[in-house]
C-alpha cells in the first residue's frame, strides 16, 4: 500500500517557522539575567541582593577591579553595577574592559557623590547611568528592569530577523 505524501503550502511552512521562532523567543526569555556587583563595601552587595531578592536574577559579587575583570571574562552578563572607587582602580578601568567584550553589558556606576558631572562623564564614556548610594529600591528596580526589557527586545528582534 502506498503512503500518500502531501506537499505543504507556503502558509503551513510560515506557520511552522512562527512556532519555531516563538519557541526560541520563549527560550531566550528563560535565559538567566546576570548582574555583576563590584564594590568593596559589603553593605552595597547586601542592599542590592535585598532589593532584587524576588527578581530571580543572578547577582555575582566582587570587591576589586582585578576580580571584576576575571569575572567578566568567564560568562556573559547583562548588567554591571560598579562602585566609583575601588581598592585597585576605579569605574573607568572596568568600563574600558567591558567595551572590549563582544556583547558588553550595561554599565552603571554607583557613588555616594553621584552628581551631574559624574553622570555626564559616565554617559560620555559609554556607560548606561549612575546610581546614588545608598541604593534606592525604586531606582535600582526601574533601571535594571529597563535594561532587561531592552535585552529581551533585542533578543526577540534577532530571533525574528533570523526567521525571515
Amino acid at each position: 500500500m502506498a503512503v500518500a505524501r502531501h506537499n505543504v503550502g507556503p502558509s503551513v511552512a510560515r506557520g511552522r517557522d512562527k512556532v519555531r521562532a516563538s519557541k526560541r523567543t520563549n527560550q531566550i526569555e528563560l535565559l538567566p539575567f546576570s548582574i555583576l556587583s563590584i564594590s568593596n563595601v559589603s553593605e552595597d552587595h547586601r542592599s542590592l541582593r535585598e532589593i532584587l531578592r524576588h527578581s530571580g536574577w543572578r547577582i555575582a559579587e566582587v570587591r576589586t577591579c582585578k576580580a571584576a575583570l576575571s569575572r567578566l571574562s568567564q560568562r556573559p552578563l547583562q548588567v554591571v553595577i560598579c562602585e566609583s572607587n575601588l581598592p585597585d582602580g576605579n569605574w573607568r578601568d572596568v568600563l574600558l574592559r567591558i567595551q572590549t567584550l563582544a556583547a558588553p553589558p550595561a554599565f552603571i556606576v554607583s557613588s555616594r557623590l553621584a552628581d551631574d558631572h559624574l553622570w555626564a562623564e559616565v554617559l560620555n564614556l559609554g556607560g548606561y547611568d549612575v546610581l546614588a548610594r545608598p541604593l534606592s529600591e525604586s531606582e535600582v528596580k526601574y533601571m535594571v528592569s529597563t535594561i532587561r526589557m531592552r535585552e529581551q527586545r533585542q533578543a526577540t528582534q534577532g530571533v525574528c530577523a533570523a526567521t525571515v
